[in-house]
């Protein structure tokens, strides 16, 4: 063959390629209003649903063309499975948060979005669980409000949608009159919305618990209601996860059991359903003959009630192996089935929660066929938007010169890092407890809780952390290699001179770099100031002058040092704000001795400073505390004055979007300045990275109420939300 035969060869294929791509936007069908459609995004967009990491969803609805949507927790989006398999994004900017209502919802911020249905005219409606709100994306990609208040409270039984509050609502479902049934699951009712946005409680009297079969539904108990659903002749079904049951209310609102004796167990196929055991039911759906399907979570099955009120295993070995799609479903294992829906050929779909598949079952042959999800799981958060990350305890804070910050999640044993699009991702550490991997990339090394980062004007990062009772100062240089900068393993105390890699350290506190290289410790149990200089030998700063002023008692706690070379020093004993000048001289800085809170707009030696933490120079040259103890950071200006920028000094979490100073923070810990004034910090016990902006605004960029270091899906999971 000749080069102008292989040039027509590779023209002829680039070709069919361009034409295989046209035609598969062409199957797709019209698109829904505002969808991404563009090929390969960095969320998949565009690429065949089975290829795409899905790791998280949480809720499954299909429209009468067929295409599937999906509410992908993970990434805080609604995606949409054509017909021709291509997943889109149609609702969601990957933020956790709520903005966006009257605009197009691609545009939307969603928060842990849950169980979808969408009307006859083709309205999608979400339950926007962590937003406590359900919202609705119209025909033209509009979302709006719906219901909800957006506060988690338990409020009137009947009245307009938006004025009723809900409490992290789990699903919704549409039924052919145009209304749309809410599940209230903290607040254990279920809710009736008509066409017109009027409410009323059709099930649940609003406290956990069960009882009330055979009356008046609304006279119920029930126990964290999750998934319903509405069949052709009116009847409501309620997964009613906390008393291991499912329920139905009939048209005429009389409740009674159909699934589950209460037990969280599994037993009872071939029998009567009313007395077989689930184990935490989560989704309820019918095909068009009145069959009953269950998503048996925890007995990791999806299991059918038929006309007669027999129970039986449809799908699931009731193992958790994953052991591929299946010509017989009940030989298809699945892990942590969590919602169901049926396609308009009663193809039964099944959110495999923990396999993070979306999987579809054949009703007739009992085949198995995987529709979206490749299989693999992202680490929590990691390669997603930050505030849909949990974070561990973050401590440590950074920028680099890319504009990225970095920060120790130190229950996590990571440093993660946050680029400027907002994205989240791991810098250093495998999650493997321990301190070895010295001389390699630090994304393969192991580290153990780092708490304090420092950066240098070469780019690379100091952290502390310890092992055992011996403490450490590791470096990142600027090719990632990370090792060992400072600390023998040995708690003690080093004579100068000596190579920092041989000192014995005490319980060091912070670590903080000079405009000359200089690298400052702050060894709380020594009560001093260590510093190594660039032949890498331990020295004592002003050790004498450090160890005579006038308090005694001195705990040295934060570390800061100016554009001058100035150190600065929190010292937590004395709850004041030292200064140890360039001829070794100490003063006190900001802070009367008292431990209290007072003194803002006043000067900083005559103020209250409980317990100072973590210090850091604006690049205006002011000085920032964070006062984890009153939940505050303050600010001492050029002229010496010190006044709040965050916190109103009451422990808590709020104030996102709003001024910093009217937000609750949680033991703030760390800080950190961007070129631009931007302050970063770590709000430790609330579990998040939060900005406050030049203009006095703050946000958060990475964490939620979750918390942990696990695989998104995994069953095991520790919240800090109102739920069990």
């Amino acid at each position: 063959m000749n080069i102008s035969d292989r040039n027509h060869g590779r023209d002829a294929v680039i070709i069919r390629w361009v034409c295989l791509v046209v035609l598969s936007v062409v199957l797709a069908g019209a698109a829904f209003p505002g969808e991404k459609s563009f090929p390969y995004s960095d969320i998949g967009d565009g690429q065949p649903a089975t290829h795409v990491a899905l790791t998280l969803v949480d809720g499954v609805a299909v429209d009468k063309e067929g295409n599937i949507f999906i509410s992908h927790r993970s990434k805080n989006r609604i995606r949409k499975i054509g017909k021709n398999g291509i997943i889109t994004t149609v609702a969601g900017n990957g933020n956790a948060g709520f903005s966006g209502d009257e605009g197009p919802a691609l545009e939307a911020a969603l928060n842990f979005p849950a169980g979808l249905c969408l009307d006859l005219k083709g309205n999608l409606y979400i339950a926007d669980r962590n937003n406590h709100r359900v919202r609705r994306v119209d025909t033209k990609g509009i979302i709006t409000t719906v219901a909800g208040t957006g506060e988690p409270d338990f409020g009137m039984e009947e009245g307009p949608a938006e004025e009723i509050p809900l409490h992290f609502p789990s699903d919704v479902a549409c039924d052919s009159q145009g209304q749309v049934y809410i599940s209230d699951r903290s607040n254990n009712r279920v809710l009736k919305m008509n066409p017109q946005g009027q409410i009323v409680t059709v099930a649940g009297l609003g406290m956990a618990g069960y009882g009330g079969d055979f009356g008046p539904a609304i006279d119920a108990l029930l126990k964290y209601p999750f998934g319903i659903h509405v069949d052709e002749s009116g009847n409501l079904y309620i997964a009613d996860r906390g008393n291991n049951r499912v329920r139905k209310v009939t048209p005429d609102g009389i409740i009674t059991t159909v699934a589950g004796e209460g037990t969280h167990f599994f037993s009872g196929d071939f029998g009567p359903a009313t007395r077989c055991s689930l184990a935490y039911p989560t989704d309820v759906v019918t095909d068009d003959r009145g069959n009953l399907y269950i998503a048996d979570r925890n007995n990791n099955r999806v299991r059918k009630v038929d006309t007669n009120g027999i129970i039986t295993t449809v799908m699931g070995t009731g193992k958790n192996e994953y052991n591929g799609d299946n010509e017989i479903a009940s030989e298809t294992s699945l892990h942590l089935p969590f919602a169901l829906a049926f396609t308009p050929d009663q193809h039964l779909l099944i959110v495999d929660r923990n396999h993070h598949r979306v999987r579809s079952m054949h009703l007739v042959q009992h085949t198995v066929q995987t529709v979206a999800g490749n299989g693999q799981a992202l680490f929590r958060g990691d390669h997603g938007p930050g505030p849909g990350a949990t974070l561990d305890a973050p401590s440590g804070i950074v920028v680099d010169q890319q504009g990225h910050v970095i920060f120790a999640d130190k229950q996590a044993h990571r440093l993660r890092g946050l680029d400027k699009k907002g994205y989240i991702y791991t810098y250093a550490g495998t999650g493997r407890e321990g301190n070895e991997g010295n001389g390699r990339s630090a994304r393969y090394a192991s580290l153990f809780m780092p708490e304090s980062l420092e950066i240098d004007h070469q780019n690379r990062i100091y952290l502390i952390s310890s092992q055992g009772n011996s403490w450490y100062v590791r470096r990142i240089d600027e090719n990632g290699v990370i090792d060992r900068f400072a600390g023998s393993g040995v708690l003690g105390h080093a004579e100068d001179g000596i190579p920092a890699v041989n000192a014995p350290l005490g319980v060091i506190k912070d670590v903080a770099v000079g405009p000359d290289g200089k690298v400052y410790l702050a060894d709380y149990t020594n009560r001093d100031i260590r510093w190594v200089d660039a032949q890498g030998s331990i020295q004592t700063l002003a050790k004498d002058a450090w160890l005579a002023i006038e308090d005694g008692e001195v705990h040295p706690n934060g570390l800061a040092v100016n554009d001058k070379g100035e150190v600065f020093v929190s010292d937590s004993g004395s709850s004041k704000i030292r200064k140890i000048d360039n001829e070794g001289n100490v003063t006190t800085y900001a802070g009367d001795g008292s431990f209290e809170d007072k003194g803002d707009g006043g000067p900083a030696l005559l103020a209250g400073i409980r317990s100072p933490g973590g210090l850091v120079f604006s690049p205006s040259g002011e000085l920032y505390i964070s006062e984890e103890n009153t939940h505050r950071i303050r600010k001492v200006d050029k002229n010496g004055i010190i006044t709040t920028v965050a916190g109103t000094g009451v422990q808590g979490f709020s104030g996102d979007g709003g001024p910093a100073v009217q937000a609750q923070l949680k033991s703030p810990y760390r800080m950190a300045f961007d070129s631009e004034g931007n302050l970063y910090f770590t709000d430790r016990d609330n579990n998040r990275v939060r900005r406050v902006d030049t203009h006095g605004t703050i946000t958060t960029l990475a964490g939620n109420d979750n918390f942990g270091w696990l695989q998104d899906g995994l069953e095991v999971r520790i919240t800090i939300q109102n739920f069990p």
